[in-house]
């Protein structure tokens, strides 16, 4: 859903820019404007049938994503991904507008339609806005490239307007979500192979998070932290559903994993919310960061469920509704006055999924958020969806 709402506003960022190429025209050559471009073809028309090829291909960049990171996959570097993507997103466009101009020369009845195609194509309108739009391309390469990096493509826009510059106090729940059994895989592994069961196990985490009302915030080593604004209507129970999904999407993969690593990876996480300081740090590198007590709290409490024999750990008081989430799962109260760094003791529940949770009906599960993903077909379809590369 995040990544649609991405490339939605790219696609209107790219819409818009290349439209500027007409209003330079209008604004520089009025008697140009004015003139057919060729036979049975007026500026306006031309005009249209440009803004249809884009259309076409942004619903063709859809796919682009997929393509790019294959590249990655495939070994080749950003550089290679960068000019394949770009010539292709040319030919596509130019195709497009060829497409749509040989119907239109159809409908028109033109003298010969491939001798008007070819006209068209000759001109200097069409020549200067093949440029033009390549020169968008790159644009809207790079900035989603940026859009990668960043999360998404509003905080991209926040942060490039300098909303997030000054220091604020905000309120969202946090999610720690950490490898068991890290150092000892990793002396098992050898370094390549450890980064790059790493690699996949988040990528299957990114899927889930990605339709998801959360955010990946940061990766720390073999820890990646979520995060939300608290909100989000049962963020509680759907953050402990993301959870109990990416479990599931491992145990999915599980044979994937372990004929790519000998092993499968195991995670635990913690759960807590609050109010943290949410500002941007650095000069020539910046990140948007967030600071306090909630932070260091969701990193002691993951530390408790080796102690207390678990995966899950939430905070008492980030569960909102303990009815709702009492119907899911088994809650079971223990105080922890022993964190490090913490003189006051904190209430959390070990969380455990009910016996029942595994064979509930899809059709209560499919209100979830994850219901696209995992929710509904995890149970009952046990084929690999990643294939592990070395």
């Amino acid at each position: 859903m995040r990544s649609f709402k991405n490339h939605i506003v790219l696609s209107i960022m790219a819409v818009t820019a290349t439209n500027v190429y007409f209003l330079m025209w209008c604004l520089l050559d009025q008697h140009a404007v004015e003139q057919k471009i060729t036979t049975n073809l007026d500026f306006y028309e031309f005009m249209a049938i440009t803004n249809g090829a884009l259309i076409i291909i942004s619903l063709f960049s859809i796919t682009y994503k997929n393509l790019g990171d294959t590249i990655l996959e495939w070994g080749y570097s950003n550089a290679f991904r960068f000019v394949v993507l770009i010539l292709l997103s040319i030919f596509i466009f130019a195709l497009a507008c060829i497409f749509l101009l040989a119907i239109h020369f159809h409908i028109n009845a033109s003298y010969s339609v491939t001798n008007a195609i070819s006209n068209t194509v000759l001109s200097p309108f069409f020549g200067s806005l093949i440029v033009f739009f390549s020169l968008v391309s790159i644009l809207m390469f790079f900035i989603s490239n940026l859009e990668r990096r960043s999360g998404n493509m509003f905080r991209l826009m926040s942060q490039s307007m300098g909303n997030s510059l000054k220091p604020k106090l905000v309120r969202r729940g946090f999610m720690f979500i950490d490898l068991n059994d890290a150092t000892s895989l990793a002396e098992k592994l050898s370094s390549q192979h450890y980064a790059n069961l790493l690699r996949d196990c988040f990528r299957l985490l990114n899927e889930l998070v990605d339709v998801s009302p959360f955010e990946i915030y940061q990766y720390v080593g073999d820890e990646a932290v979520i995060t939300w604004e608290m909100d989000i209507s049962n963020a509680d129970l759907k953050a402990l559903q993301l959870f109990a999904d990416f479990k599931a999407y491992l145990e999915e993969n599980k044979e994937a994993f372990k004929k790519g690593y000998g092993t499968q990876p195991k995670f635990k996480c913690s759960i807590h919310s609050g109010e943290v300081v949410q500002s941007e740090i650095g000069k020539e590198v910046r990140h948007l960061v967030y600071h306090g007590d909630v932070l260091n709290t969701a990193s002691r409490l993951l530390s408790q469920c080796h102690d207390y024999h678990t995966d899950v750990i939430i905070s008492k008081g980030s569960v909102s509704n303990i009815k709702n989430v009492a119907e899911k799962y088994d809650l079971n109260l223990m105080v922890c006055d022993n964190l490090k760094g913490k003189e006051n003791s904190i209430e959390a529940f070990v969380v455990t999924p009910k016996d029942n949770a595994a064979t509930e009906n899809t059709s209560e599960t499919i209100t979830f958020f994850l219901a696209s993903k995992v929710t509904v077909g995890h149970f009952i379809n046990n084929e690999s969806k990643v294939l592990f590369k070395q």
